[in-house]
């Protein structure tokens, strides 16, 4: 299988991973952090979006999982031995800078934005570290098990 591929599809099973939890802390915390339902809050909001975009709006969907795509990709590129032997303290490791990286991302996007969503913004960073931990251990997995060590073209 071709690396790419095994990107793409470890990044989507992360990805589906760490949103079911981020479903899962947003109910049982009564607050909105359902990453693609934030994204398209956010690009709502921006004068730059020509129409409506709703809660479920495919451009969240395709955004979030866009992203997940990006991150295994730098995993590819600056940690091929993490994906080749992904211990837990390299799914850790890889997951703190991971979710570091997020929260630094998603701080930016809120405060640029004039009317950004109204969340609790600790508890969303909280998860949202924790999530992408997961994330990055079920990515980092998937890919060691589509990792056959043929075509590596």
């Amino acid at each position: 299988m071709k690396p790419l591929t095994k990107i793409i599809l470890a990044a989507v099973a992360g990805t589906s991973v760490m949103t079911l939890y981020s479903y899962y802390r947003a109910k049982k915390e009564k607050q909105q952090y359902i990453e693609p339902v934030l994204l398209n809050r956010l690009m709502d909001k921006s004068p730059y979006t020509p129409s409506k975009i709703n809660d479920n709006h495919a451009a969240g969907w395709v955004a979030h999982y866009g992203v997940g795509i990006t991150f295994v990709t730098a995993y590819y590129f600056l940690y091929r031995k993490s994906l080749h032997v992904p211990g837990p303290i390299r799914a850790l490791l890889v997951g703190t800078a991971s979710g570091a990286l997020a929260i630094a991302v998603w701080k930016l996007m809120f405060t640029s934005s004039d009317n950004p969503p109204q969340n609790n913004r600790y508890g969303y960073f909280r998860q949202l570290f924790i999530a992408h931990i997961i994330f990055s251990s079920v990515a980092l997995v998937g890919y060691k098990l589509l990792d056959t060590n043929t075509d590596e073209n």
